[in-house]
């Protein structure tokens, strides 16, 4: 981080190219201006999102209090788990897990910040009492030896309800505007891609403003793409894209593109442990066994035994393709209710599309979909449905 200064300097966060922000001094303004990475297609983007904005942020109020463009003694980030009024302690999650106690005095400013905030003309002063559970909140002042105390001297909020709402309105941008696919085809010539969504194929036509992201090569985590472009793009990849669509639904303008390389596998279960969050299963194409970690950032889904039939049918060999202005498939699932680990026994038939790492016979699955029995006979289903509906729609926190 390379901080310069000039006359009546302003502090201005830019993104870095690792995809972080970079604190710079910009010309005089009144207003400090933060550019932090467009919300990605996932609730839980938006928190995190929400730190780097809220860490910004903390480094503005910094300076705005000494009067230099300095990083603060101490700050912290993360979720209320509970307020002592009487103490005036709040017990805080770090994003790394780590509890952290923000102690609060009389003098203690409290400044309220909507959800992508740019800059500090939005900041409302609150009170104490104003703030609850659940709320997201950056603490600047001075930490403890330990690291575990900080006595704050202003508290940055982002509260849980500003929070929600701004992921239901993302949620329902996404589920509008957006379509999953895998990348069938690359036009370099001309700019363009098609993907293969559910069992319809859909040109993507990104622009110059388009704002691209990719999967880190062993997360899942939104949280963890970095900005990229048009050329990281290869076939076989799953994106993820938010535009404008044509009418009958064959095209769409792209305004992001989130892209990933993942495995999508057809697989029956060994054996489930569910306190260690894995189960191991049988890969169907390689007769091998697989190892499946799941965690907080996987997404499990089983279908119904009627929607089951109903995909069995469309998958088929021979089967007639799907109207381009079809339900997207991605959407479909979405919209079934959440699997939990337990459910799942020995036997069982999944389809999975994950990220895997430096070992070949491990994998973390992103998206997991079980009751998929009628669908083994297909040799396209893991592949089109996965393919439609990996990196899916946001789910709420």
């Amino acid at each position: 981080m390379k901080l310069v200064r000039q006359s009546e300097p302003r502090l201005v966060a830019r993104p870095s190219g690792s995809g972080g922000l970079k604190l710079n001094l910009d010309s005089p303004s009144n207003s400090t201006k933060i550019c932090a990475s467009p919300p990605l297609p996932d609730g839980r983007a938006t928190s995190r999102g929400s730190a780097r904005i809220l860490a910004a942020l903390c480094l503005a109020v910094t300076g705005c209090v000494t009067g230099q463009a300095q990083a603060p003694a101490g700050q912290v980030i993360g979720e209320i788990a509970a307020i002592d009024p009487q103490s005036r302690q709040i017990s805080l999650k770090t994003d790394k897990g780590e509890s952290v106690a923000v102690v609060v005095a009389d003098t203690t400013v409290f400044r309220r910040v909507p959800p992508g905030a740019q800059d500090l003309t939005k900041a409302v002063r609150i009170a104490f009492s104003d703030v609850g559970n659940g709320d997201r909140i950056v603490a600047i002042g001075q930490k403890s030896e330990d690291q575990k105390r900080i006595e704050a001297r202003s508290v940055i909020v982002m509260t849980r309800s500003d929070l929600t709402q701004k992921q239901k309105l993302e949620q329902e941008e996404w589920q509008k505007r957006g379509v999953t696919g895998s990348v069938s085809a690359i036009d370099a010539a001309a700019k363009t891609f098609t993907i293969k969504a559910g069992a319809k194929n859909v040109m993507v036509q990104p622009s110059e403003k388009t704002d691209y992201r990719r999967y880190a090569p062993d997360s899942v985590k939104f949280s963890d793409a970095q900005p990229s472009s048009f050329v990281d793009i290869k076939i076989g990849d799953q994106a993820r894209i938010l535009g404008d669509k044509s009418e009958d639904g064959s095209s769409i303008r792209a305004d992001r593109i989130v892209s990933g390389s993942f495995r999508q596998v057809a697989a029956t279960i060994t054996s489930v442990n569910a306190e260690a969050g894995e189960i191991v299963v049988r890969d169907l194409a390689t007769k091998k066994a697989l190892s499946v970690r799941v965690n907080s950032d996987s997404t499990m889904k089983k279908l119904p035994p009627p929607m089951a039939a109903q995909l069995a049918r469309r998958y088929q060999p021979g089967a007639p393709a799907a109207p381009a202005a079809g339900p997207d498939i991605g959407q479909m699932l979405d919209k079934l209710p959440v699997l939990s680990l337990s459910d799942l026994k020995a036997g069982d038939a999944i389809m999975l599309s994950g990220s895997s790492g430096s070992d070949p016979a491990r994998v973390t699955a992103v998206m997991l979909l079980a009751g998929v029995e009628p669908l083994l006979a297909s040799p396209t289903a893991t592949r089109d449905i996965m393919g439609g509906w990996s990196m899916g729609a946001p789910a709420p926190q």
